[in-house]
């Protein structure tokens, strides 16, 4: 039997002059049949929150536990039920955009397909090996891309223990990349010299990119993110990143310089 997990992010309302959140809650009866309730949580007084952002993290809060009991009281929810319900969810909400679309087109390619109706709290580290190798054998990938494959994979079940949704150690530790899967090609950067001679052929506005990009040492998104004040004359401030039209901080932490 498939169990189905959604998760709630419950419905936010105003009513006498106080904040409630609206939400869904099964209640198991006596002969194994249930009802479906629907309560509200008052989460405070109007005037006792600055502004709806205040509002909508004090949801977010009262929802995490919401969701986290009813993963906790669920013991036959399968991996896709948690990771299209409750993982998938979280990454949108916690990680940078540029992860959780990875995270997403990575479940959706690649693993999907492959567990079936396995339980979340059943998985075990041959389950992951055996898909492993079977998406190994479907698909001409490399070593690297199995090895990004297994860390989304893992990266499910850390987050499972942190909900409470599955216990023991984590079953993708131990497991082995495929050993005849295709070695990842060779890449290539250019010296000192050969960026130069680029630099000698361009017009001003584009040797300046260029060699920002080139010598500055910049992930593409932080290149992305550089606006002319951040230049100080003698260093080169980080100050953010941009991923399609998301702004994030730098990876490597606020305000990050790079000495001229």
């Amino acid at each position: 039997m498939k169990t189905d997990f959604r998760y709630q992010n419950g419905s936010l309302y105003q009513h006498h002059g106080a904040w409630y959140v609206r939400y869904r809650q099964r209640i198991s009866k006596e002969d194994g049949s249930s009802n479906l309730n629907h309560p509200s949580k008052h989460l405070g007084r109007s005037k006792d929150f600055r502004n709806i952002s205040d509002v909508e993290l004090c949801r977010a809060s009262f929802m995490q536990t919401v969701n986290r009991d009813r993963l906790s009281a669920n013991s036959r929810i399968t991996l896709t039920a948690f990771v299209e319900g409750a993982y998938l969810p979280w990454t949108k909400e916690e990680r940078r955009a540029s992860t959780s679309k990875g995270h997403h087109e990575i479940w959706t390619n690649h693993i999907r397909d492959h567990v079936g109706e396995l339980r979340l709290r059943e998985f075990r580290t041959v389950d992951a090996s055996r898909m492993l190798r079977a998406i190994a054998r479907e698909n001409d990938l490399t070593k690297t891309t199995l090895q990004h494959i297994k860390s989304v994979l893992s990266t499910i079940f850390t987050y499972a223990k942190n909900e409470g949704a599955f216990d023991g150690a984590n079953p993708v530790d131990g497991v082995l990349i495929p050993r005849h899967a295709k070695e990842p090609g060779e890449t290539h950067a250019y010296d000192l010299g050969q960026v130069l001679q680029v630099l000698d052929r361009l017009p001003l506005l584009e040797k300046s990119l260029v060699a920002t990009a080139a010598l500055a040492g910049l992930r593409q998104g932080e290149l992305r993110g550089l606006e002319w004040t951040d230049y100080t004359g003698a260093e080169l401030v980080i100050k953010r990143s941009i991923w399609m039209s998301v702004v994030n901080l730098p990876r490597r932490g606020p305000a990050a310089t790079q000495s001229r």
